[in-house]
């Protein structure tokens, strides 16, 4: 009867054995990641640069970023502290930087908020844009807004509600609630 007890203990302990032994060294030590596998990141880069080139080969606008991250749950890609140069036709270059951004997952365009600040030359003149949020269009190289801006140049000073700044044409249209200052030129 001893005999018949033991076994059966014996018989029991290879089988809680295997069940342990059989999930692979360290399984049971193997950390699960936290949340949802949506939250997991898809890929993620430092100091990343992205070049968009044209038809002739040309960068058209370079995107740096401090860090670019892509989430799985809606394949946007996250930037921290991102820098764009965009070269238009006529040579002019313009830059625009911000706090963070999100660019679409086609490409289609990049978001940008958090200081959000854009310089470039407008009829020779430099011109800078202040404002907290833009998209910018990269396939008809627009840069828009509806938040307030704020626009220097030449020593004076305009404030508006909404932007649309055309890249390629080196143009900047104000589209509402325009007011400011321009100093006299003196001769």
């Amino acid at each position: 009867m001893i005999g018949r007890i033991l076994i059966g203990v014996l018989i029991l302990a290879v089988i809680v054995g295997v069940l342990v032994l059989g999930q692979g060294p360290g399984a049971s030590l193997a950390r699960k990641p936290a949340g949802n596998a949506a939250d997991v990141p898809g890929y993620s880069a430092r100091n990343a640069r992205v070049v968009e080139t044209g038809d002739d080969g040309r960068p058209v606008y370079t995107l740096d970023a401090r860090t670019l991250r892509q989430r799985t749950n809606d394949s946007r890609v996250q930037l921290d502290g991102p820098h764009m140069t965009f070269l238009a036709d006529d040579g002019t270059t313009w830059n625009l930087t911000a706090r963070a951004g999100l660019i679409h997952p086609d490409g289609s365009s990049v978001d940008l908020f958090g200081d959000v600040r854009l310089k470039g030359l407008v009829s020779d003149a430099p011109v800078q844009v202040d404002t907290s949020t833009v998209s910018f269009d990269t396939k008809t190289e627009v840069v828009t807004t509806t938040a307030p801006v704020t626009l220097e140049r030449s020593g004076g000073r305009l404030g508006a509600t909404g932007l649309v700044a055309n890249l390629k044409d080196s143009t900047i249209r104000l589209e509402s609630k325009v007011h400011g200052s321009f100093p006299p030129k003196l001769k």
